[in-house]
């Protein structure tokens, strides 16, 4: 946590929406999982970071590509079983984006889900059926789509999620992208588009903020102990469902009485 707080300790703004905002500090998700009891499997002198779920049912893996950003360095699966399901994320994406799947995969589901289209349209975004059964919903700013494709040869192909820049012709095409396969548990859908439509801003260091997009940026200030604060509670928070230690089943064995010391001999 010392060397978290010492990495923000900087100039910096609130920024929003967050689908713009660049991709922010990847321990905003590897720390919370870690916090919930999530397992290391990874070299800690390799730069590719590999964690399981305590139980073994989910893997994260965050493998950085130099000269490569845009493609996907964040993969998220649960590999075992007949519902087997996978997301990506590019690294450019959003950590407070990518962690609304994350930390939905550390809570109980909950018991009243909405679908993810009904919940960006209640954000006010655009949403389009389209033929074939595919259908997709777009931010108001018309920056970042979420769709579900169906092919009519491949037939259902899942979530595909991407954000493009669309004032800055210097700057590539998109800003960052994900994809959600078709299995993916419906709660981890939604609550990954919370996230995405969610209008609290977020933090960034100056040299973070993404340069020519449409960002509202709040006054410039000291990051560091508000960027501390905000990371030590979300890891408090993420502790809360750290799974319990399991409780011994093996019969008690009684404890040996109590040896009792005979009175030494008088000397002949």
């Amino acid at each position: 946590m010392a060397q978290f707080a010492e990495d923000h300790d900087h100039l910096g703004s609130a920024v929003c929406p967050r689908h713009l905002a660049g991709p922010g500090d990847p321990r905003h998700v590897t720390h919370a999982l870690r916090a919930a009891g999530w397992h290391t499997a990874s070299d800690p002198l390799h730069p590719t970071v590999a964690l399981h779920s305590p139980d073994y049912s989910h893997q994260l893996t965050l493998a950085p590509q130099a000269g490569h950003p845009y493609r996907p360095w964040w993969r998220i699966r649960s590999p075992h079983g007949k519902a087997h399901w996978s997301a990506e994320f590019s690294g450019t994406t959003p950590v407070e984006i990518i962690a609304g799947l994350t930390d939905a995969l550390i809570q109980p589901p909950p018991e009243h889900l909405r679908g993810p289209m009904e919940l960006l349209t209640s954000h006010g975004w655009g949403y389009h059926a389209q033929s074939g059964g595919s259908e997709s919903a777009t931010s108001p700013d018309k920056a970042v789509s979420m769709e579900w494709q169906i092919s009519p040869v491949a037939g259902t192909l899942g979530w595909a999620i991407e954000a493009v820049d669309r004032h800055n012709l210097d700057r590539p095409g998109f800003l960052w992208r994900a994809s959600l396969d078709d299995n993916t548990p419906s709660h981890l859908v939604t609550a990954f588009a919370t996230a995405l439509a969610d209008p609290e801003p977020v933090l960034r260091g100056r040299f973070e903020i993404p340069y020519g997009l449409p960002l509202k940026q709040e006054q410039e200030e000291p990051l560091g102990p508000k960027t501390a604060a905000a990371h030590t509670a979300r890891l408090a928070q993420a502790r809360r469902h750290r799974p319990k230690p399991a409780l011994s089943t093996s019969p008690s064995v009684p404890s040996a009485p109590p040896r009792t010391t005979s009175p030494a001999r008088p000397a002949r």
